[in-house]
């Protein structure tokens, strides 16, 4: 039964390490970022009625949409707020080098570059 208990614990310690391992890179994608840059926004009445207008306008669907737009309509962006370059430009690079890579696949799956080690 203890032998149980530590493992759990010891479970838990890992995944709260590795989960902040994880998060430590800082804000990593644009998404993240534009939340980031709102943070300290005081939240209104008229931010209320826009969401509110919005999603029924939509008949209850694009909450998420609409929140976001309410965001970026009546919340200036903080310039100032603590975004990690570093993570950013590690960001792009990876976003870039996943888009470079998409267009190289054929319909069964194999990258363009392997064909030749098939072909043998």
């Amino acid at each position: 039964m203890k032998q149980r208990i530590v493992i759990r614990v010891l479970a838990l310690i890992l995944a709260g390490i590795c989960s902040g391992l994880a998060f430590a890179d800082g804000a990593t994608n644009a998404r993240e970022r534009f939340f980031l840059k709102r943070q300290n926004c005081a939240w209104t009445d008229e931010m209320g009625k826009f969401i509110f207008e919005c999603v029924k306008k939509n008949d209850g669907f694009n909450a998420h949409w609409c929140h976001n737009e309410a965001l970026d309509r009546f919340c200036p962006a903080d310039e100032s707020a603590a975004v990690d370059e570093k993570a950013v430009a590690r960001a792009k690079e990876a976003e870039k080098a996943a888009a470079a890579r998409q267009g190289d696949e054929n319909p069964r799956g194999t990258i363009e570059h392997e064909k030749p080690m098939l072909k043998d």
